[in-house]
């Protein structure tokens, strides 16, 4: 397994840019210039659409999207190849905070990796049905038995910054990795 994951820059690259980012949240305290704010709030900032999803609230936050994202990179990076999949993770992550951000128009912060976490394992899950032989998420395995934990626990607002928007942005991320794998797929990038 850890040979496996030698191969996996993506996924390092993703979580690096995370741990960076949390770095320079609790030393310098950055996160203000960097988190998500509502299409209201923002101004010419629109960075904050990329920028949002390097963030994290506090340390747990970000060691569980570490290690689902960990998890998805076993499970597709080798599939889509490194490059694809570090570029589809930042795209849906941004279209998912776009659209997140447009329908909550006032929302002073939006933060967390989530978005390519959860988008990524609505491509993978829909790419299992389309395309023969993609990799599957699956009960009884590693990866599949902490991905299906995450998608579901982390939808439970148990921490003190977790409301009902949290579900509605990770199910806006997860639709937009299903979409992004049935664009994928009528393209023929499999």
């Amino acid at each position: 397994m850890i040979n496996r994951m030698s191969k996996k820059t993506g996924t390092f690259i993703i979580i690096l840019a995370w741990i960076v980012v949390w770095s320079l949240m609790e030393v310098k305290n950055v996160a203000l210039a960097l988190n998500g704010k509502g299409i209201a709030q923002i101004g010419n900032e629109y960075y904050r659409f990329f920028t949002a999803g390097l963030t994290h609230k506090n340390l747990i936050h970000l060691i569980v999207n570490v290690c689902a994202m960990f998890w998805i990179g076993y499970l597709y990076e080798e599939r889509t190849g490194s490059v694809r999949f570090v570029l589809l993770g930042i795209a849906c992550a941004v279209i998912s905070q776009m659209i997140f951000l447009c329908i909550y128009r006032d929302t002073l912060q939006s933060v967390g990796g989530s978005a390519y976490n959860f988008a990524l394992c609505g491509f993978g899950l829909t790419m299992q049905f389309l395309v023969p032989g993609f990799p599957k998420m699956k009960f009884g395995t590693w990866s599949g038995n902490w991905l299906i934990i995450y998608l579901i626990a982390s939808n439970i607002p148990v921490l003190s910054f977790m409301n009902v928007t949290i579900i509605i942005f990770h199910m806006i991320a997860f639709v937009v990795g299903v979409a992004a794998a049935f664009v994928c797929w009528l393209l023929g990038v499999r």
